[in-house]
């Protein structure tokens, strides 16, 4: 796969296939945008219909331009796209943008199709942007390659760098944040059904660009999705936050998502989990990116997530603390020190906590915001700082903005303002902040949003660079390979716990009795009570079928129940294959927790953690982490569970053995890996988590085997 894409975004020659003189058309626009926008590079429209097109020569065919062009753009009916495709890899043309439709997001037919130009782009080693996309916009490089109605304006180029899977919503968010938020973007592109470059492939040539700051996406599905964690971490490294859009979260959503680009992704919760790893900001609306890009923009992350305000109205410091609150940050408790110097000055009706609450007195003394703002920015216990300035306006505000601008030049804390004033009414005092870099927003809301956003980056930036160091659990093992090696029918509790084990984790005391009597001789060695579970293939939900039996404390109970749950589990299913009865001891105490492994076609192997009950089924209360997840990132799956206080002795109950849960993980985590080409999905359900001190244990497992193709 190419990687030179500053070649594609800087081409020095363009060639446009299908080029069409009806300049308001999908095939007539591009030729169009690029002579209007001042594309200095050569233009070589392709259409046999035409001697010429706004002044440039047309030729008949791609073999009759005169040099290889860097970039294609076809235009012309998919039937004939392929062998188009065809001609632009014999003239070595490196890039391609297909902008037909009706491959495989048409099924049918479409699907071969689309197959034919992923073989041809490979074959000739063509770098392909499509089909089934709207083209590219270099704004910098005056490259406007496409077509849509945003194509018409000009817009001011900036250090933001997007791709999009969605054409038209893609242009959306460049226009609307161009030319309305504040936010300049650099080079904007969509990909459509990506036969060749991909969403992560633009991305990660993102990072490398060194004249992009802020990297933006909008993502349906991605065929390389392991891929997300490798570009997650890079671009953490050099700096540059991604904002990231994942839709098609809802069945009706995936849906969609297939007939509009036919690229289904894999389950939300591990894009999830893949962008909690990395640091990748998921967005929910065009305003989160505009927000977020320009609290960006300032140049400095927060040490920490507590924050302290300062208002002219109470109710909007309610309404940011809410917000900024409850996506993670925390109010910053003031020093005494720093409140004996407020109370110097703040009115007496005013607040000296946090929000600090200045009044209406600004207006009799304008040197009130520069000593309280002052008095913040000292506070070593405050990482950043919001400034709620209601709708102050004209001269006033200008000073405002004046002592803002001086303060903020002496710290390396993040300060914004809210700030409601209509843009011409404090037009100047703006500007003032622009130039400074010093984000203002119309709400409190979206100031606390992002500056949610800032310290949820920096807070993921800390932990990443804590875990560089840190090394994941591996483990390689032979015996459950061996059990697992061909297997296409699901492996019951005994030989599932046994993998387990294999691998570290603590299961039940156990044995499988193959008949009563033999059943009988196991409780006494294990000690009542017991409990006996069918054992079988072909049930994998055994208390559905009744085939489990708890809390059995003598022998006629043992004995009358094996009888009852093997008739059960015939009656459930007559054909099943019995292995035996699993004769366990009953455990007391613990709270009840499940993990999982769920080893998806896109991400590979992930790591699920919950509580067990109503907690994980009714209310999906659980964290993933893709494989190998280390002894920190699974303390971090443990902490964010909703039910994390029932672990750590909430309404006195006792505490958990967390340090046990976190290793049950980690080697969970090792077995996933290692079993990766063996095993599609493996439960642990319940595990018991006893009280400090005293582990945990499997108390019953399945294992989903991965079917190789011809099995």
């Amino acid at each position: 796969m190419r990687s030179d894409l500053e070649r594609f975004f800087n081409p020095k020659s363009i060639a446009i296939i299908g080029a069409s003189k009806d300049l308001v058309t999908i095939s007539g626009q591009p030729l169009s945008h690029l002579v209007n926008h001042g594309y200095s590079g050569k233009l070589y429209p392709v259409n046999p219909r035409y001697p010429d097109i706004l002044g440039h020569k047309c030729y008949a065919s791609l073999a009759d331009v005169p040099e290889t062009p860097e970039l294609a753009l076809i235009l012309i009916n998919a039937s004939r796209v392929a062998d188009m495709l065809e001609q632009c890899g014999k003239k070595g043309v490196p890039y391609v943008i297909i902008f037909s439709s009706g491959f495989s997001e048409m099924g049918g037919e479409g699907v071969a199709l689309q197959q034919r130009l992923g073989a041809i782009a490979e074959k000739y080693n063509i770098g392909v942007i499509g089909p089934n996309c709207q083209g590219l916009m270099n704004v910098a490089g005056k490259c406007y390659a496409g077509f849509g109605s945003v194509f018409f304006s000009d817009y001011p180029a900036g250090r933001v760098s997007m791709v999009s899977q969605s054409g038209g919503f893609g242009f959306s968010v460049l226009s609307l944040a161009s030319l309305d938020g504040g936010l300049a973007f650099r080079q904007m592109v969509t990909t459509g059904n990506e036969i060749g470059v991909s969403t992560l492939d633009f991305i990660d040539y993102f990072i490398r660009d060194p004249h992009t700051d802020i990297i933006a996406g909008y993502l349906e599905g991605a065929k390389d999705a392991r891929r997300i964690t490798e570009i997650g971490l890079k671009a953490m490294a050099a700096g540059k936050p991604i904002l990231m859009w994942k839709v098609g979260n809802t069945d009706e959503g995936q849906k969609a998502a297939a007939s509009h680009t036919a690229n289904l992704g894999g389950a939300m919760a591990l894009y999830q989990a893949a962008f909690k790893q990395t640091g990748i900001i998921q967005v929910e609306d065009i305003q989160d990116v505009v927000d977020y890009g320009r609290m960006f923009r300032c140049g400095k992350l927060p040490k920490g997530n507590r924050i302290a305000m300062i208002t002219v109205s109470g109710g909007a410091g309610i309404l940011m603390t809410d917000e900024c609150v409850s996506r993670g940050m925390q109010l910053a408790k003031l020093a005494p020190e720093t409140v004996a110097k407020l109370k110097e000055f703040v009115p007496s009706f005013g607040s000296l906590g946090n929000p600090v609450d200045v009044t209406a007195a600004i207006f009799n003394d304008l040197a009130l915001i520069n000593r309280t703002l002052q008095a913040i920015v000292d506070d070593p216990g405050v990482d950043c700082i919001a400034l709620i300035n209601a709708s102050l306006q004209g001269e006033i505000a200008t000073k405002i903005a004046h002592e803002i601008v001086a303060i903020a030049k002496t710290t390396d804390k993040p300060i914004a303002a809210a700030w409601s004033a209509r843009d011409v009414m404090a037009k100047e005092a703006y500007a003032m902040l622009d130039a400074e870099r010093i984000p203002h927003y119309k709400s409190p809301v979206r100031c606390g949003r992002a500056f949610a956003a800032l310290s949820g980056y920096a807070e993921a930036k800390r932990r990443i660079e804590a875990q560089r160091n840190e090394r994941p659990l591996v483990l390689q093992k032979t015996q459950s390979k061996e059990i697992l090696n061909n297997r296409v029918a699901d492996v019951a509790e005994y030989e599932a716990k046994k993998a387990l084990a294999e691998y570290g984790i603590a299961v039940t005391q156990e044995e499988l009795a193959a008949t009563r009597e033999h059943a009988l001789a196991i409780a006494k060695r294990i000690g009542y009570p017991v409990a006996i579970k069918v054992q079988s293939p072909d049930i994998s939900h055994k208390t559905e079928a009744k085939a489990v039996k708890l809390g059995l404390s003598s022998d006629a109970e043992l004995a009358a129940a094996y009888d009852e749950v093997l008739a059960n589990a015939k009656a459930y299913n007559a054909k099943a294959h019995i292995d035996g009865v699993l004769v366990q001891e009953m455990l007391r105490g613990g709270t009840e927790a499940i993990l999982g492994i769920a080893n998806d076609p896109l991400f590979g192997p992930a790591v699920m953690f919950g509580l067990g009950g109503i907690f994980a089924e009714i209310m999906k209360d659980v964290s993933f982490r893709l494989a190998p997840v280390t002894l920190s990132m699974a303390r971090e799956m443990i902490a964010e569970i909703k039910g994390y206080p029932l672990l750590t002795g909430a309404r006195g109950r006792a505490h958990a053995d967390i340090d046990a849960l976190a290793d049950a993980i980690v080697k969970l985590s090792a077995l996933a890996i290692d079993l990766k080409d063996h095993v599609a999905e493996l439960d642990i359900n319940p595990l018991f988590v006893m009280e400090r001190g005293k582990g945990v244990k499997a108390a019953d497992a399945l294992i989903r085997p991965k079917v190789k193709a011809g099995n």
